[in-house]
């Protein structure tokens, strides 16, 4: 076909190019002519009997290369029976296609949910002051990334102010203390005059001096109140928190007066580090009940034991997945770290591990029967990171790895490997 092409295109470039050079050869012939008159006028009878010579000639070019052109043009028509044969020959075979399967073990598979998280805070706590003073000294541990325990004193404030006004809250308790005898005293003096002048009869309460008790009375307790709340700013001025932390942000220095209820900087508590985890919904149905599983916490540098603490209350409403909160047991991982996170799930009974290659469309699998393919609906109880599980069911002569080409229920397939040991074969 090829070569028949290539006559075509030649003989079509000699019948462009025949009328040109016919003309140019006339055109030569004239000139010659011309120059052989002026050279020789006795010779023009001879220049005009070459002329129509030269005319026949160039006609001759022109109509071989047009038969040429016809006949490739036959030639291309003549049916080629040897490409037919091969067309035909294609057609009638069809290869089976070779597929890879293996054969599945029925047993107990746990459900292990893999997900990408992180490690955040729960809550940040803002120090501040509950008295105003000016600080005379600062502990080590009051500094960005320091860490403190339960009862630690972080910082002193000057508590000469305070302890003044403690010991004049006591004076007032002993006053007070002393105003509730007088009136004591001046009630029993009322009663004995009373009883003399009146014998038998019922003392009188403004005789007694029963109100006037009452009031001292009432004095004392407001004076030890004064005296419980100098006490306790007397104690505050030592401050101090009541959870191990760790200090995120601080500006105190000694000298500087601080004021009640002025945040100077922010710590949070150790056991406030929780993983947070995002989870599809339908992965948290299936490790319905969620709170108390078990963990494991990733991170580049180590792993770490968790405990799922909570579930959130609502979907997120841009990714409509749930978050998962975990409470690492044992030492924490540094806060903003991105962790890997494996979930342990129920435990599915009479199930098969199916490789990632077996699911074709729709949660269906491609079982061999007798050399044919069959399909199956696979019931997924949920997938891990080594395969997918499944509900058990009859796989035949093994269950196929892979995407058939223009596979069909009942269509002939030839197995290239095999493994009999329940661990997908390696095409």
């Amino acid at each position: 076909m090829k070569q028949t092409l290539g006559l075509l295109l030649g003989g079509q470039r000699h019948l462009a190019a025949a009328p040109r050079l016919a003309r140019w050869r006339i055109r030569v012939a004239n000139s010659r002519g011309d120059r052989e008159a002026v050279a020789s006028p006795s010779d023009s009878s001879g220049s005009a009997s070459g002329k129509p010579k030269r005319r026949w000639v160039g006609t001759t070019q022109v109509v071989v290369v047009v038969a040429l052109v016809l006949l490739a043009l036959v030639y291309a028509r003549v049916p080629d029976d040897n490409g037919d044969a091969q067309l035909r020959i294609g057609a009638a075979e069809s290869p089976k296609p070779l597929v890879n399967v293996f054969h599945p073990v029925a047993g107990d598979n746990t459900l292990v949910v893999t997900a990408t998280g992180s490690v955040d805070v729960r809550n940040h706590v803002a120090l501040t002051p509950q008295v105003t003073g000016r600080v005379i000294s600062i502990s080590p541990s009051l500094r960005v990334g320091g860490t403190f325990t339960a009862g630690e004193q972080l910082l002193v404030i000057d508590r000469r102010d305070f302890q003044l006004a403690a010991d004049a809250a006591q004076a007032d308790v002993a006053t007070a203390e002393s105003d509730l005898l007088l009136e004591q005293a001046k009630s029993d003096a009322a009663r004995a005059n009373y009883d003399l002048l009146h014998p038998g009869e019922e003392v009188p309460a403004l005789v007694a001096r029963v109100p006037q008790i009452a009031q001292a009375e009432a004095r004392l307790e407001a004076a030890r109140a004064r005296l419980r709340v100098a006490a306790l700013d007397l104690e505050r001025t030592v401050f101090s928190l009541p959870f191990d932390g760790t200090v995120t942000r601080t500006s105190a220095e000694v000298g500087q007066l601080l004021s009640r209820g002025q945040s100077f900087g922010e710590v949070f508590a150790r056991d406030a580090i929780e993983v947070v985890a995002p989870i599809s919904a339908d992965t948290l149905k299936r490790l319905d009940p969620t709170i108390g599983r078990r963990a494991r916490v990733r991170e580049p540098y180590g792993s770490f034991d968790a405990v799922v603490e909570k579930v959130s209350a609502e979907l997120d409403d841009r990714t409509r997945f749930a978050t998962l909160y975990l409470k690492v047991i044992g030492e924490t991982p540094v806060p903003g770290t991105f962790v890997d996170v494996e979930i342990d799930g129920p435990v599915f009974a009479d199930t098969f591990l199916l490789p990632e290659a077996a699911e074709q469309i729709s949660n269906h699998v491609w079982v061999l029967a007798d050399g044919k393919l069959r399909s199956v609906e696979a019931r997924t109880f949920g997938r891990t990171a080594d395969g997918w599980i499944v509900a058990a069911f009859d796989p035949q002569d093994g269950v196929v790895l892979g995407a058939v080409p223009g596979a069909q229920e009942g269509q002939d397939v030839l197995v290239a490997t095999s493994d009999s040991s329940g661990v997908p074969a390696t095409p």
